[in-house]
């Protein structure tokens, strides 16, 4: 049985990734920071390690004993009134974890949620980009995946900060038009919003197959491995 560490498991994708790990045969160590833990049924899982990345002491016991890891931790602009920013957020936890990573010696597969348009510069976009560059540089297997945007409303999930993820409402149906297009549906595919039932379906996928390695994911191969 693969032993999957979820970080972000109270996020709107991380809270629907978890039972469907788990009702795949996955066996998840949800992660909660000590925050949340009092506000989220997560807070509540006999396997949730709570606890702040930074803490190796807490960290590095849970790693030695996965065979993968997901990261999907990340803030939005709104969070940054108390305290949030993209470095604390979406760039020093993928730090953590990957030290952790490496300390464990496991060579876990490791799977980061990042963004379609990653580049380097700065705010959320170049922020995203720095912490793919610290994957990449990792020597652990890893698949980065970059998603447009996320349409959390069907797939049960409970995000901590109770804001489900909604796509603009036009946009789905006007890029479903463009990739009947000839030569757009491939383009229409990375940017169509993507369910985040979807994405954990790839997820699972990814993680069942251990592949593929040394990769960047956009919408269409999501699409494609959650079909398989």
């Amino acid at each position: 049985m693969t032993t999957v560490l979820v970080a972000g498991a109270t996020g709107a994708v991380g809270s629907a990734l978890v039972p469907a790990l788990r009702q795949q045969g996955f066996e998840v160590i949800p992660h909660v920071r000590p925050k949340t833990a009092d506000r989220h049924p997560l807070g509540r899982d006999p396997a949730a390690l709570i606890c702040d990345l930074s803490e190796a002491n807490r960290l590095d016991p849970a790693m030695a004993r996965v065979q993968a890891v997901v990261c999907l931790v990340g803030t939005m602009r709104r969070r940054f009134g108390a305290g949030d920013t993209y470095a604390s957020s979406d760039y020093q936890p993928v730090v953590d974890l990957v030290a952790a990573a490496k300390r464990a010696g496991t060579a876990p597969h490791f799977v980061l949620l990042s963004a379609l348009g990653a580049r380097p510069g700065g705010g959320y976009l170049g922020w995203k980009h720095q912490a793919e560059e610290v994957v990449r540089q990792s020597g652990l297997p890893f698949a980065i995946l970059r998603p447009s945007f996320l349409d959390s409303t069907r797939s049960g999930s409970q995000p901590s900060d109770g804001a489900q993820r909604k796509p603009p409402p036009l946009l789905g149906p006007a890029l479903r038009f463009a990739g009947q297009l000839p030569g757009l549906r491939g383009f229409a595919d990375d940017v169509r919003p993507i369910p985040v039932e979807v994405l954990c379906r790839a997820i699972a996928r990814i993680l069942r197959d251990r592949a593929p390695t040394a990769s960047v994911l956009t919408g269409r191969q999501l699409w494609e491995a959650a079909s398989l």
